[in-house]
């Protein structure tokens, strides 16, 4: 059974949704980027950039958010590509530098030529991050220079970057558990795992996760609520999405009887399967001795009366196992095709 939706616009909104608050992208800053300019950033000193830099030959395929901080008096952007392939791009740092070419290009169109010929100008640093949730490990060069032809030629007089990737994937559950906020409740339900975990998870989360406010376990339920696969969808859903705002004291029972729901959905499920399957079976078997007594029918007509004719042969194809199992039990007794296909 499919826990979360495969489709990634789905994804896409969701996680743009939540990481255009800007508390949440400093969490998950703080909590998942391991670099010494973290601590310059602050909920007080971001912004939020109200333009879309997305590219329309990737339109489709994900969702930017780009925030900008100001440090010591000079303006540093983030530049979020959250990405929500099955599979493994690897031309995510061509589509980078594409997007960062993009931001100086609107800064510069913005800034005046005098300002920007003069001795002082700096462009704003680009910082690039990749979310991914895929399945599959992230095998994509993160520096760009290793995607440059014979780029150990040309040492450092060529372009080069390296981008921030977060794999909600490779987080143990036990580190996302300690953590205890939105980000990792996110990460920790966003994660690949069976059924009976999902719902465990949602349980611990529901009891555990103290700090979070009731504006956060109400983002936290819209986004599971948008997340959820068709299986899960309707008062299942409903009902796994009340566990994150229930109290404490009814949550064991609550994810007890949403386990034996599920249990029982599943048991029904694969019982219908295979009796599907059983009749498929027996649905196939028969129509391969129809088959085989359709073969033998024209071998004998054949054979007694010589070739026969396109018209006949497809009459003799669509004939039921009755009307073929007839012809073969008195073929000696036939004497002409005439008789044959007055029969049919």
């Amino acid at each position: 059974m499919r826990i979360k939706k495969e489709m990634h616009h789905i994804h896409d909104k969701s996680y743009k949704d939540l990481f255009s608050n800007k508390e949440l992208l400093v969490d998950m800053i703080q909590n998942f980027v391991k670099s010494s300019w973290i601590k310059e950033i602050k909920k007080d000193n971001i912004e939020l950039v109200n333009k879309s830099y997305i590219l329309s030959d990737y339109e489709e395929l994900e969702s930017d958010i780009v925030y900008k901080a100001t440090i010591d008096g000079r303006e540093v952007i983030f530049y979020i590509l959250l990405e929500f392939q099955s599979y493994v791009d690897y031309s995510m740092p061509i589509r980078l530098f594409l997007y960062m070419s993009e931001i100086w290009r609107e800064v510069l169109k913005n800034t005046k030529q005098a300002e920007v010929k003069s001795k002082e100008f700096r462009l704003p640093a680009i910082v690039p991050l990749v979310l991914y949730n895929g399945e599959y490990k992230w095998t994509v060069e993160k520096k760009f220079k290793n995607i440059i032809n014979k780029s150990e030629l040309f040492g450092n007089n060529i372009i080069d970057f390296e981008y921030i990737l977060i794999d909600i994937n490779k987080y143990e559950k036990e580190e996302l558990m300690e953590l205890k906020n939105l980000v990792s409740a996110v990460f920790l339900l966003d994660q690949k795992v069976d059924i009976e975990e999902f719902i465990s998870r949602v349980k611990d989360i529901a009891i555990d996760f103290n700090n979070l406010t009731e504006e956060q376990k109400m983002m936290l339920r819209h986004w599971l609520r948008v997340t959820l696969s068709d299986e899960l969808k309707g008062n299942l859903g409903e009902k796994i999405e009340d566990i994150l705002i229930a109290k404490k004291e009814e949550v064991n029972r609550m994810t007890s009887n949403i386990s034996k729901t599920i249990k029982e959905t599943f048991a029904k499920t694969r019982e219908e399967g295979m009796e599907k399957g059983i009749e498929e079976g027996i649905e196939k078997g028969i129509e391969k001795a129809r088959q085989k007594d359709v073969e033998i029918v024209l071998k004998l007509l054949t054979k007694k009366f010589g070739a026969l004719d396109d018209v006949l042969k497809k009459k003799i194809e669509k004939l039921d196992s009755d009307k073929l199992s007839s012809i073969i039990e008195n073929i000696l007794d036939i004497e002409s095709l005439q008789e044959v296909i007055k029969s049919i």
